[in-house]
């Protein structure tokens, strides 16, 4: 099983962020990508439009106030995570109709589509709990919510 604090670094975890719409979230997450060297600056365009594209075709917003903006593409070689957590709610046009507290965005490369699949379900799975989503939303820092997730991941192991 694949671990999301195995995948999620510390400085892509955005507390509060300033964004109030889905789409300037999502490209907060990914300038926070890219101040990481996770991606790099010329290729956000790229990837911004293909992040944009999925939502249009179909919200990420997978209920109970998380989101998981995702797409796949040929200019990264490692899979690249980016945690949101904001207080008031960003509108992303849920699947249940609840503003979206919890955005995960994930960017992983083209040919790994086996991941991509695993990954996705797994975040998913891992957000349906009700004490993870409470104990990230009261997180202060990036500390707290890495350990909010490995106590919950101890427990499913």
């Amino acid at each position: 099983m694949m671990f999301l604090s195995e995948n999620l670094k510390k400085n892509n975890i955005l507390i509060e962020p300033l964004s109030k719409t889905s789409r300037d979230l999502i490209e907060e997450m990914l300038d926070r990508a890219i101040q990481n060297n996770d991606i790099k600056a010329p290729d956000k365009s790229g990837i911004f439009k293909a992040l944009i594209e999925r939502e249009k075709s179909m919200s990420t917003g997978i209920g109970n106030g998380v989101a998981i903006p995702h797409c796949s593409s040929s200019r990264i070689d490692d899979l690249v995570m980016v945690m949101s957590l904001n207080d008031w709610g960003i509108d992303f046009d849920s699947i249940d109709g609840n503003p979206v507290r919890i955005a995960i965005l994930l960017v992983v490369p083209k040919n790994k589509l086996t991941l991509h699949i695993k990954t996705l379900a797994n975040i998913a799975k891992i957000m349906s709990n009700d004490e993870l989503r409470s104990g990230l939303l009261m997180a202060k820092n990036a500390e707290s919510v890495i350990r909010a997730i490995k106590k919950y991941e101890v427990v499913k192991k």
